[in-house]
């Protein structure tokens, strides 16, 4: 027996996954920290003398130098390595009056290290060259309360300059004059509690300038913050959609002309109220396929979205909260392939709890010609989510 088979006809539709997934938040909420708290913090510049020998190899040529009359000068660097170091050597705690006021404080003894090179010139030309190490100590007062004590002091020398003179003195030594810029802090660890959000890194794409070598001791200031740079700045509203609508009226072409068909748009604006990972696609399944046009299904890949626009309202609508991004993209016909590059509006709008959710796209040529527009106010509430982002702006700051 013969049996007849007949074709199917039309063309399958994706399976609708009509669940939007929250967006997730990164609002101003308590925190709790750890911290290293300053206690103290210190900067001072001070000039120390010492005599060094001269090794007996050097002193040799030196001492031949000057009985034929050469004239002896001496160059001082300090070398790249090892770094100058800075140790606490002892503390005392004493009780002592400032401002007016009794305070038991820590009176920390330092010793200073630093390894620098000499070189030794006859008339300008160089007769040898050594390394030695030069050592200073001194005593500074600190906020160190107890328990804390010399793990708690964190000291660097930020800056050295060394000196000599001109003259070989008796015994084959040489005087240095070394100029030391000195940072001392007292820190501790401690939790607190602050009202604070996750940022988000930015890329590494800001070339680095190489600076101007010159020895004098650096400021203490703390640099501006960079706010086109860094931190980014956070969305104030986030959207997360994903929603299948069926039977949609959509209108495409030049000039535009309705076509019925089925709208996907998966999107996450503003995820963490990050506006550098925002992403959403859409497609348009045409279901009419006898029309003049042909099948007009595409699909719509943005290249740029930008941050959000909130809005509470729109023209003839009724909505809660909303948002606008804008870009440029890439839209591809299915049953041709054909690409093209076009700018977008793409707008989200919540309404009330349990009634449909809106979406509006539309879709401009390179000559800013209308080819696409949809405005769809059917969106099951479930599928479409919009969301308040908590900003600093939003805090109102009261004085007691």
């Amino acid at each position: 027996m013969n049996h007849i088979v007949k074709p199917i006809m039309g063309r399958q539709l994706p399976t609708p996954t009509p669940t939007a997934t929250p967006p997730i938040p990164n609002n101003l909420q308590e925190e709790c920290i750890r911290v290293n708290k300053v206690y103290d913090w210190v900067v001072l510049a001070n000039s120390y003398r010492n005599k060094i020998a001269i090794p007996a190899d050097c002193q040799a040529l030196v001492d031949a130098a000057i009985r034929a009359g050469q004239d002896i000068t001496f160059s001082c660097v300090e070398p790249v390595a090892p770094a100058p170091t800075c140790s606490v050597v002892g503390i005392r705690r004493e009780t002592i009056v400032v401002g007016g006021t009794t305070v038991r404080v820590g009176v920390v003894n330092f010793v200073f290290s630093a390894t620098v090179q000499l070189t030794v010139f006859a008339d300008g030309t160089p007769l040898c060259t050594f390394a030695t190490t030069v050592q200073f100590d001194q005593e500074v007062v600190l906020c160190l309360p107890e328990p804390l004590d010399e793990h708690n002091i964190v000291c660097r020398i930020s800056a050295l300059e060394c000196n000599p003179s001109g003259s070989v003195l008796l015994g084959g030594m040489v005087q240095l004059d070394v100029i030391v810029c000195v940072e001392i802090q007292v820190e501790a660890e401690v939790k607190l509690e602050v009202l604070a959000k996750f940022c988000s890194p930015r890329p590494n794409n800001i070339p680095v300038p190489s600076p101007t070598p010159s020895f004098r001791c650096p400021p203490i200031t703390f640099p501006p913050q960079c706010p086109p740079i860094f931190p980014v700045r956070n969305c104030d509203c986030q959207a997360s959609v994903n929603a299948l609508v069926p039977n949609v009226s959509i209108s495409i072409g030049i000039p535009l002309t309705v076509a019925i068909g089925t709208v996907q748009l998966i999107a996450d604006i503003c995820p963490s109220c990050d506006p550098s990972s925002s992403s959403f696609t859409f497609n348009f399944f045409d279901t009419v396929l006898t029309d003049l046009l042909g099948d007009q299904s595409f699909s719509f890949s943005p290249s740029t979205i930008s941050s959000p626009t909130c809005i509470t309202t729109l023209p003839g609508l009724a909505i809660l909260l909303g948002l606008t991004v804008t870009g440029t993209g890439v839209r591809t016909f299915t049953a041709t392939g054909v690409q093209e590059t076009l700018t977008y509006s793409l707008t989200l709008a919540e309404t009330a709890l349990g009634l449909p959710d809106i979406i509006l796209l539309t879709l401009h040529d390179q000559n800013g010609v209308l080819v696409f527009t949809a405005t769809i106010t059917v969106v099951p509430d479930t599928e479409l989510i919009v969301r308040d982002c908590i900003t600093f702006g939003d805090i109102v700051i009261t004085t007691p």
